[in-house]
């Protein structure tokens, strides 16, 4: 499954995880997720250690900005306009416009995929693992109702 067709409370999630993950370890680098119906595996790159209290902490902050029930803002904006925002190389090199999605305050970035209105249409948040599958390596799943 694909970003563009992926159940929209779980690639909204998704959006949310990474936000939170980022702003809590901004040495994590190179992420792919795996958007399965209404599972996720999370893949991405960090030298550090992580714990199950950091994993319960990003959790606790995940479901906190669902339950703000922010608004989802979706629009169309030049490419100049969107060249530090993460995922811009999913956008095609010859594209002059980048489709932004903004979940309230929480994430911005560019993205092809559908949405949920407001975060709080997202149901039961959950991470389920986090495993260091080889050194520098780690994958969190994650599930959504």
């Amino acid at each position: 499954m694909g970003f563009a067709d992926a159940y929209p409370p779980l690639h909204s999630a998704e959006h949310l995880l990474t936000a939170v993950l980022g702003r809590r370890f901004p040495e994590i680098r190179e992420y792919n997720s795996r958007l399965k119906s209404r599972k996720c595996v999370f893949e991405f790159h960090y030298d550090g250690t992580l714990t199950a209290a950091d994993l319960a902490e990003v959790e606790r902050e995940v479901k906190a900005i669902i339950a703000a029930d922010e608004a989802t803002e979706i629009r169309t904006v030049a490419r100049e306009a969107a060249s530090s925002l993460p995922n811009l190389h999913q956008v095609p090199q010859g594209a002059e416009t980048v489709r932004v999605v903004r979940l309230g305050d929480a994430d911005q970035r560019a993205c092809i995929g559908r949405h949920v209105a407001r975060t709080g249409e997202i149901v039961n948040f959950r991470i389920t693992t986090l495993r260091q599958a080889q050194p520098g390596l780690w994958r969190i799943n994650f599930s959504v109702d």
